[in-house]
């Protein structure tokens, strides 16, 4: 396991992919700290700093989706896989060893956000206006949702041998998730009454009338438990700082690591190589 992992990350050192992301990290907490303080200069007001911390976190899906299927996708191709397992090592290790660098990389590329928003955004937007440990809190959920979009990612690069096919599952299924967990949202937040405008002898009369499409008490628990479920979900709440318990989301994400890389190593050990 250990030449495994020396091996993932001298190849990481040297893979443009990864530095490119955390470019692209570094990057977007620079223009989300110089927005807020263009609205800060203009307006008075902006986001707080940890609302920066917590929003690059609806996206980070997106960047593993990316890393992981063309960095895991080069192994088949390059026949890198079939080398490890000619050469004595089991499979069970190439799928662990594999899975622990994904989730390095994309913890790695939250965490330097963070470092770049926190260093630049507290001296120019004020200071964190929550307790540490609540903060904390946020994150720690964030870094254990970012393991479990980790364990989906690394499944369908090591169970597909086709690097293009596993880019495209990929990258479908990071927005597919994000597009999912946007309309839970939806849906949760219709409101129960709607203003009706008629006309009456020449005068306009305005009042609420209940929405006919406001969701059912079953299809809201539905819609609930999807998005507690689905990281993408987990991260818009995280985010948006409307869980109900944030306590759950952790136990969520820890059941699809489990599945996903259970399912992972069983699949991965039967899969012939070519």
């Amino acid at each position: 396991m250990i030449k495994l992992l020396n091996a993932n990350f001298t190849r990481l050192r040297k893979n443009r992919l990864f530095w490119l992301l955390t470019i692209f990290s570094i990057g977007v907490a620079l223009f989300m700290v110089y927005a807020q303080y263009s609205d800060l200069k203009r307006y008075g007001t902006a986001l707080e700093v940890e609302q920066l911390m917590l929003n690059y976190s609806t996206i980070i899906g997106i960047v593993s989706a990316i890393f992981t299927s063309l960095f895991l996708g080069v192994e088949y191709s390059d026949g890198a896989i079939r080398n490890k397992i000619s050469i004595g090592h089991k499979r069970i290790n190439i799928y662990l060893s594999n899975l622990i660098v994904v989730v390095i990389t994309s913890l790695f590329s939250y965490i330097v956000f963070l470092g770049i928003v926190s260093a630049i955004g507290i001296p120019l937007l004020g200071k964190i206006t929550i307790t540490l440990s609540q903060l904390f809190m946020l994150l720690g959920c964030i870094f254990v949702t970012v393991t479990a979009y980790s364990s989906i990612f690394t499944f369908m690069a090591m169970i597909i041998s086709n690097k293009t096919i596993t880019a495209i599952v990929c990258i479908m299924l990071s927005f597919g998730m994000m597009m999912i967990a946007l309309t839970c949202f939806n849906i949760l937040e219709t409101p129960k009454t709607i203003q009706e405008v008629t006309m009456l002898n020449g005068e306009t009369k305005i009042e609420e009338v209940p929405n006919p499409k406001y969701p059912s008490e079953k299809k809201k628990k539905v819609c609930q438990t999807v998005l507690d479920f689905n990281p993408a979900g987990q991260m818009f709440q995280i985010a948006g700082r409307s869980a109900a318990s944030l306590k759950i989301l952790p136990l969520y994400s820890l059941g699809i690591l489990v599945i996903f890389t259970g399912a992972g190593l069983v699949l991965f050990r039967k899969k012939e190589l070519k």
